[in-house]
């Protein structure tokens, strides 16, 4: 069900995390409130630690990848931008921006882990539980 399914990315480029956060808060004013009362259509990791975080995440060691894990952020397009049919868009938003995407999967996140996943947000965003959903 495309409601539960998200793409994770791993976004390469010069001061990537600084640049991707940049981005990220045009594609959230793009698309963070279509057919949603959740605000944040996209992800991206907050600082080079955060980074590490997010990627365990994501890319699970089971699975071969093309990630390389060097001067990256990781980019998440949220469940709703997918259903509302706007992924393409996120992704050729992102390439315009210069950045090259060295691994992307798409995947299903359950509550608990959507729950652990954005837990930084419990208690400071009214809207968690809905994001959570």
């Amino acid at each position: 069900m495309l409601s539960d399914v998200s793409i994770g990315m791993e976004v390469q480029g010069d001061n990537a995390v600084a640049k991707l956060q940049e981005c990220c808060a045009d594609l959230q004013r793009k698309f963070g409130q279509q057919g949603s009362n959740v605000k944040n259509a996209v992800h991206c990791s907050s600082s080079d630690q955060g980074r590490k975080a997010d990627v365990e995440t994501f890319f699970s060691n089971e699975i071969a990848t093309s990630a390389i894990f060097n001067n990256c952020s990781l980019c998440v397009i949220k469940p709703h931008v997918i259903a509302d049919g706007h992924a393409g868009e996120v992704i050729d938003w992102i390439l315009e921006e210069g950045f090259e995407i060295s691994a992307m999967q798409m995947f299903n996140i359950d509550k608990p882990t959507a729950s652990e996943f954005l837990e930084i947000y419990r208690g400071v965003l009214p809207e968690f539980s809905s994001m959570v959903e």
